[in-house]
């Protein structure tokens, strides 16, 4: 018996539909680390960081079986079919075969936080700050897993972000990732109060390729109008949020002042200088020399050119307080109330 040519062609139809069907459910599956259950050697990873006046320093054995996994090729692919950009990231950040490190990690990270009574806002603080001491290197690959991160002690801007915000989320905090395509950047970002929100986001970006406050937005974005355009991933189930905005808005609103008030000095003191230059010349020439009023002139000019460069140099060491110690954020802050409420001799009151 034949079979009639319109049903053998609906059967192939049929066919390659079920295998098409087949090949979308096979692609799409998210990131997996393959872990060789007789692998059992170990590398031993030193951290070491500065944070508020002090260092935070220890050592994790960490199993290499899920490393080596981590770097199989294709294991990172990105789905084909209805590929979930949450999926994914969570996907590379929760893997089972990375309990073994966070955990590592946690057993220095709580154990120091329990010593030094840190707060839960000093507790994001200190993630945030062994995330950001991790060298930035530029890598243009595939995103890493977070055990490659912290093994190879280097990572890409999204290595370093994926890092931070599983550490975050796996201590209960609301975190996730910023994803700014057009800039080619990622940031991580907690849930924070307004002050510091990210364009009405709800939450406060966290640059990780250099110490920075929480709430700080990297100078890359400023740049034109068509930068800072972003989408935020929420990364895992967290519900605890980072309560110190306010005091971050204080200390970034202050420098942006004082940045303002150098530039303002620095223009005072140059065309102060150009004056200056002029009435010692004419202060050399003998039908001046004897001039009192301009000799006054000249010497009041110059006390004023140097309490300028005091008050230069003041600020200058404001500015150097804050952006050379974003892990200390609390002692800063009280830094900068004590200016203002009692300047001194001498000092700036910002």
């Amino acid at each position: 018996m034949k079979i009639p040519r319109i049903l053998l062609f609906s059967f192939l139809i049929l066919l390659i539909l079920a295998a098409g069907i087949g090949l979308a459910v096979d692609q799409t599956r998210y990131p997996e680390i393959p872990v060789n259950q007789s692998d059992t050697s170990t590398t031993v990873v030193h951290i070491e960081f500065p944070f508020m006046d002090d260092v935070v320093v220890g050592d994790i054995t960490l199993r290499l079986a899920p490393y080596n996994g981590a770097k199989m090729e294709g294991v990172k692919a990105t789905p084909l079919f209805g590929c979930s950009p949450e999926r994914y990231y969570s996907a590379i950040a929760y893997d089972p075969a990375l309990d073994q490190m966070y955990k590592k990690l946690f057993g220095i990270f709580d154990a120091y936080a329990k010593e030094h009574a840190l707060t839960s806002d000093e507790y994001i603080e200190l993630l945030t700050t062994y995330v950001q001491n991790i060298p930035y290197k530029t890598s243009g690959g595939e995103i890493k897993f977070p055990i490659e991160t912290v093994i190879d002690d280097w990572g890409d801007c999204d290595d370093k972000s994926i890092l931070l915000a599983g550490l975050l989320d796996k201590k209960g905090y609301d975190a996730g990732v910023f994803l700014f395509k057009k800039d080619n950047h990622m940031a991580a970002g907690v849930k924070g109060g307004s002050q510091t929100d990210y364009e009405n986001s709800g939450y406060s970006i966290i640059e990780t390729t250099r110490y920075a406050y929480i709430g700080e937005i990297p100078e890359l974005l400023h740049q034109g109008s068509d930068h800072g355009d972003y989408s935020f991933y929420r990364i895992g189930n967290g519900t605890e949020v980072y309560t110190a905005s306010w005091q971050v808005s204080t200390i970034l609103n202050v420098r942006d002042t004082a940045y303002a008030a150098l530039e303002i000095l620095y223009q005072g003191l140059s065309s102060l200088s150009a004056t200056i230059e002029e009435e010692k010349a004419k202060l050399a020439n003998p039908e001046y020399a004897s001039n009192t009023t301009l000799r006054s002139e000249y010497d009041l000019h110059l006390d004023e050119y140097d309490e300028g460069i005091k008050a230069g140099n003041k600020i200058r060491a404001t500015l150097h307080m804050i952006n050379s110690e974003p892990y200390n954020r609390e002692k800063v802050y009280q830094t900068i109330q004590s200016m203002r409420e009692d300047p001194g001799p001498g000092k700036v009151n910002i």
